[in-house]
C-alpha cells in the first residue's frame, strides 16, 4: 500500500492519479484535511485499489493509524518546513520509506540530520523529489557524471503564466519566502547565507525563454548537491516567473512582508487573487508595484514590458505558458575547462511540461516508481545519490502521455577554454 499525505493538493492529486494508472500492484491510501477535494480525486481512481481517509498533520495517534501498513509514504501537504517533520518522524518510527517533493531548506537541512537515525531505523528518507528540486537534481547530475573535475552546478527553473490558478496556501506562502529573506548557497567549498532574489542573472533555458533573467532562489539543490558531490566548489539555484514583470511584482510582496508592511496572510492573499484575474488589495498593490519599478531601476526590465504585463493583467489576458528547466555544470574534462547545459524540452502538445504542478506530480511519481522497482536503501537520499537519469527523464515521458518524446534537449557545450 502507498499512502499519499496531501493526496488532494495541485500536484500530489497528479502523482495520485499516475501511480493508480501504473503502481497496478499497490493500494492507494488518499489522506488529506480537505475530504471535499480528495472525494473529487476519489471519483478519478479505480475504486477497488484506493482508498480515502481524512487526516490532520497535528494529531499523532491518526497520522499513525493513517501510515501504518504502508510500504511507501508520499508527502506532498506543504510548507514542508511546518509539515515534514511529523511526517518523517512516523515514518522512522513505522519503519515505512517516505519520499516528498519537498521546495523548502530547513527541512532539507533537518532531514540530512536524520541520515544516521534512518540508516539505523532502515529506513530511506527521499527528500525533494520533485520538479525543483528533483526534475533539476537528475539534470544536474546527467552532468556531472561527465566531468572528471566537477567544480561548479547551477539548476535553474522559470514558472509561466499558466492562465487563471486556483493557487494553494501553501504554494503561495512558499513563494513568499522564495522571494526575499536568507538564501544557503554554496560558495568557495562551503555554505554561505545570501539574500534569496537579491542578486540576477541571465540563464540559458532554452526553448521559447531562450537566454532569460533567472534569481538566485532559496531551494534545497545548494544543499543536497554539495553533500552527495563533497568536491563542489560552488552550487547554486535560479529561478524565477515568466513574464519578467512578475519577478519586481513578487520581490516587492515579499520584501514588504519581510519588513512587515505586509503580514503573510496579506502577501499571500494578494498574489493568490492576482492569479485569479482578481484586483486584489491597495495596499498589495503598493508592495507589488514598488518592486517593479525597482527592477526596471537595476535594469532587470524595461518600461514597455511593464507596461504589456499591467495591460494584461486589467484585461485577463494570458499569453503562452513559458516554463523549463535547466542545470549548467563546468570543471574539467580531458584536461579542458568547460561548461556543459542541459534543458528540459517544452513540447506542444505539453504533456510532461504542461504546468508546474504537472512537471511536479509526474516528476514525484516517476521517483516513486523507481523506489518501489529499485534496491532497498537507507539513510537521507537526495535524487542525485541514487536515482538514474535515463530511467527517469523515460519514466517521466511515458507518464507525461509522450513515451516516444524526450522530455530532455541534447547537452550543450557552453564554453570552452
Amino acid at each position: 500500500m502507498i499512502a499519499i499525505v496531501g493526496a488532494a493538493g495541485q500536484m500530489t492529486s497528479i502523482t495520485a492519479l499516475a501511480l493508480a494508472e501504473t503502481a497496478t500492484d499497490h493500494r492507494l491510501r488518499l489522506l488529506d484535511i480537505n475530504t471535499t477535494e480528495m472525494r473529487r480525486l476519489y471519483a478519478h481512481l479505480p475504486t477497488s485499489r484506493a482508498e480515502t481517509l481524512g487526516l490532520d498533520l497535528g494529531i499523532e495517534a491518526d497520522l499513525r493509524a493513517s501510515l501504518a501498513g504502508a510500504a511507501l509514504v508520499i508527502h506532498g501537504a506543504g510548507p514542508f518546513h511546518k509539515t515534514a517533520a511529523p511526517v518523517r518522524a512516523m515514518c522512522l518510527e513505522l519503519g515505512i520509506d517516505y519520499l516528498d517533493i519537498d521546495d523548502d531548506v530547513e527541512s532539507t537541512l533537518e532531514a540530512i540530520a536524520l541520515d544516521a537515525p534512518a540508516k539505523a531505523a532502515g529506513v530511506a528518507l527521499y527528500v525533494g523529489h520533485g520538479a525543483s528540486p528533483g526534475f533539476t537534481n537528475m539534470l544536474a547530475l546527467d552532468l556531472l557524471r561527465r566531468f572528471d573535475e566537477p567544480r561548479t552546478v547551477e539548476v535553474a527553473w522559470t514558472v509561466g503564466d499558466e492562465g487563471k490558478t486556483e493557487l494553494g496556501r501553501a504554494v503561495a506562502e512558499h513563494t513568499m519566502h522564495i522571494g526575499a529573506g536568507p538564501c544557503l548557497t554554496w560558495r568557495d567549498g562551503h555554505a554561505v547565507t545570501r539574500e534569496s532574489y537579491g542578486s540576477s542573472q541571465v540563464f540559458p533555458m532554452g526553448q521559447n525563454l531562450g537566454d532569460y533573467r533567472l534569481y538566485e532562489s532559496a531551494h534545497p539543490e545548494p544543499v543536497t548537491l554539495p553533500w552527495s558531490f563533497r568536491q563542489l566548489r560552488e552550487a547554486s539555484c535560479w529561478g524565477g516567473l515568466h513574464p519578467q514583470a512578475n519577478n519586481g511584482l513578487l520581490r516587492g510582496l515579499a520584501v514588504a512582508q519581510t519588513q512587515g508592511r505586509l503580514t503573510m496572510d496579506e502577501a499571500c492573499g494578494f498574489l493568490q487573487a492576482v492569479l485569479h484575474d482578481e484586483f486584489g488589495t491597495l495596499k498589495g498593490w503598493r508592495a507589488a508595484f514598488g518592486g517593479m519599478l525597482s527592477q526596471i531601476r537595476r535594469g532587470e526590465n524595461d518600461w514597455s514590458n511593464l507596461r504589456q504585463t499591467l495591460w494584461n493583467a486589467a484585461r485577463g489576458v494570458h499569453g503562452p505558458m513559458l516554463s523549463g528547466m535547466a542545470a549548467r555544470v563546468a570543471g574539467r574534462r580531458n584536461g579542458l575547462d568547460l561548461a556543459l547545459v542541459r534543458q528540459c524540452v517544452a513540447r506542444q502538445p505539453a504533456g510532461f511540461a504542461d504546468s508546474m504542478a504537472r512537471i511536479t506530480g509526474l516528476s514525484a511519481a516517476a521517483f516513486a516508481l523507481m523506489v518501489l522497482l529499485g534496491p532497498k536503501q537507507s539513510g537521507f537520499k537526495p535524487p542525485e545519490s541514487w536515482a538514474d537519469p535515463d530511467q527517469f527523464y523515460q519514466l517521466c515521458a511515458a507518464l507525461g502521455g509522450h513515451p516516444d518524446q524526450p522530455v530532455v534537449g541534447p547537452i550543450m557545450e557552453a564554453f570552452k577554454s
